[in-house]
């Protein structure tokens, strides 16, 4: 028996996988490492005897340092008993069915199927539990935890888990301080960086509205959780100091003032010193403003409310006032009101984000936000998705940003990013273009591109594909070091197949290709299990024409919170 812990030692000099060196000369260093590129192979000498059966265990796990010494010896010898593995293996599995059977897809594509109903939960699962702790290949240091990351990753589990997703809200307003601001990254409570990212705080709103929505738990609204700065108030308080973060970053046209950088981190010296403006954050903040308010019209919170819609309709109006380019939204402003993301610039020219943003804060009228979308379909799009921008940029320059010195076509410039790519699919649902939003679906899976050219795990959602403005187009990068999966598996129940979570019910809202006859979904809410059965006789990307809840005609497309252990509902499209 023996093992190997670097690759380059079991694989040897010029061979690959076909023939390792250290199968052919039967020598293995059993040499643990700390470096390099770690993986695990194991030898093992076995003899049997005619119709003989021998079983091997293998195990693979993580002790707490603060806990290692006393449980090193119990935990090993406790799985050494073949039983007691084997009891394990299926608590293993009946844990990650009860993760998976929360929402269960039908549709005419298998290949939606499978990602829907195994691979994009999965993923989105292992996120929120170990993928925003530590990203060693990436940084190559430990990172802690991303607060907006970390925010996002509550759409994971409100649905499986709601208690998972409570605990994490709870652990995010920890890391706030009374006057809004956040830890960028946090390491334990109350540790962490402050940056001057101008998105973090409002990820908050996100976490906690996603959440409500989901469970009508508004008995946390009044749960009390301590500032950084040594203050407490209740997450209503924490809220209302997102509020005041709001109206305390705005920059000379109402936009939030850039500071290190928004979503996109690799804009990170946008207007030098001064910090310029963020459009795609002025969009956010409406779009987050609305989700606050609708709360505070739920909890009856007239004073605040009116003072967040205010600050929401001033952003709005700046918005239409000052960002619009001709036929696309620019991305931000910089020195001295210096448009990025203009038909006047030589590289990033249009971003992606602000025109899916522009639809998700209904920032303008129907007809604008159209022009946005078709305009980054057509400057945007490729055989593998839309670019997150174009032309990449080709020449560093210190008052964008980071963006500038990322080969062209890949990561943050002009590649194939997938993230934001999450909010175009949502955006042209909520234009009603189902066709539209389910080609980027299709040309986004994980499988939709030939593994020698994708190069990472087919059933992964990566970082980002490398895009045509670079040799090595289709290739994808970072697998698993992204929120995609999170928002892909949502974006696709909740806009595609259109069944989310209101304060009131479910919603009912399907955005699906034309050519689907019918689709179903068994899905989980508030302790009933919805068994939603979808035909499209007309063949049409959006519209109702009939709802029938438990055989009985309603005649609006929120659905009734149920008391019942099972709700059947039929929906005629038309």
């Amino acid at each position: 028996s023996g093992y190997e812990t670097v690759r380059e030692r079991f694989i040897g000099l010029y061979r690959n996988e076909n023939n390792p060196e250290a199968v052919e000369l039967d020598r293995l260093s059993n040499q643990d490492t700390d470096f390099s590129n770690a993986i695990g192979a194991l030898k093992f000498e076995i003899e049997l005897q005619p119709g003989e059966k021998k079983e091997i265990v293998i195990n693979l796990g993580i002790i707490a340092k603060t806990e290692f010494s006393d449980k090193k010896k119990s935990v090993v010898e406790r799985f050494q008993n073949v039983e007691n593995v084997a009891q394990s293996f299926v608590a293993v599995k009946q844990s990650w069915e009860k993760i998976l059977s929360s929402v269960k897809v039908t549709t005419p594509d298998r290949n939606t199927n499978i990602f829907l109903n195994y691979w994009t939960p999965y993923q989105a699962r292992v996120a929120f539990d170990i993928g925003r702790v530590a990203s060693f290949y990436y940084w190559g240091i430990s990172r802690g935890f991303g607060f907006r990351d970390t925010a996002q990753d509550v759409l994971a589990v409100s649905i499986s888990d709601p208690e998972k997703a409570r605990e994490r809200i709870l652990l995010l307003a920890r890391q706030m301080f009374s006057s809004g601001r956040v830890f960028h990254h946090f390491y334990k409570d109350g540790q962490g960086e402050t940056t001057r990212h101008c998105d973090d705080p409002l990820w908050f709103i996100f976490a906690v509205t996603e959440y409500l929505k989901e469970t009508g738990d508004m008995e946390i609204v009044n749960r009390v959780e301590p500032f950084v700065d040594q203050k407490s108030g209740t997450i209503l308080d924490h809220l209302k100091a997102v509020l005041q973060f709001v109206k305390n970053n705005l920059g000379a046209h109402h936009l939030p003032v850039f500071g290190r950088g928004d979503w996109n981190d690799t804009l990170d010296y946008i207007g030098g010193d001064d910090g310029g403006e963020s459009v795609w954050g002025g969009m956010f903040y409406v779009v987050m403003l609305n989700d606050l308010i609708e709360l505070l019209s739920v909890l009856q919170e007239t004073i605040t409310r009116q003072e967040a819609e205010k600050l929401c309709n001033m952003i709005r109006d700046s918005i239409n006032k000052n960002c619009w380019d001709g036929d696309w939204f620019i991305r931000a402003f910089g020195d001295n009101g210096k448009k990025i993301g203009s038909k006047s610039n030589k590289y990033g020219k249009i971003f992606l984000n602000p025109q899916a943003w522009a639809v998700l804060g209904n920032v303008a009228e129907k007809g604008k936000l159209q022009k946005a979308m078709a305009s980054a379909r057509h400057h945007l799009d490729t055989e593998f998705g839309p670019k997150i921008c174009v032309p990449a940029f080709r020449e560093i320059d210190p008052a964008i940003g980071l963006v500038t010195r990322c080969v062209a076509g890949k990561k943050e410039n002009g590649a194939v990013f997938y993230h934001p790519t999450t909010w175009a699919i949502q955006a042209e649902c909520l234009l009603g273009h189902g066709d539209i939003a389910y080609q980027y679906y299709r040309k986004l899976l994980p499988n939709s591109i030939d593994s020698d050219r994708f190069q990472t795990e087919p059933y992964v959602y990566p970082q980002y594909i490398t895009s045509d403005e670079h040799p090595t187009a289709g290739m994808a990068s970072h697998s698993w070091q992204t929120g995609t999966a999170a928002w892909m598996y949502r974006v696709a129940i909740d806009y595609m197949l259109g069944v989310r979570a209101t304060y009131q019910g479910l919603l009912i809202d399907p955005v699906i290709p034309s050519h689907w006859p019918e689709f179903s979904m068994e899905r989980i809410y508030r302790g009933t299990r919805y068994m939603i059965h979808v035909v499209n006789p007309d063949h049409v990307e959006r519209g109702i024409k009939e709802i029938v809840v438990d055989g009985r005609k309603v005649k609006t497309a929120v659905l009734a919170i149920s008391n019942r252990k099972i709700c059947s509902v039929d929906v005629v499209m038309g």
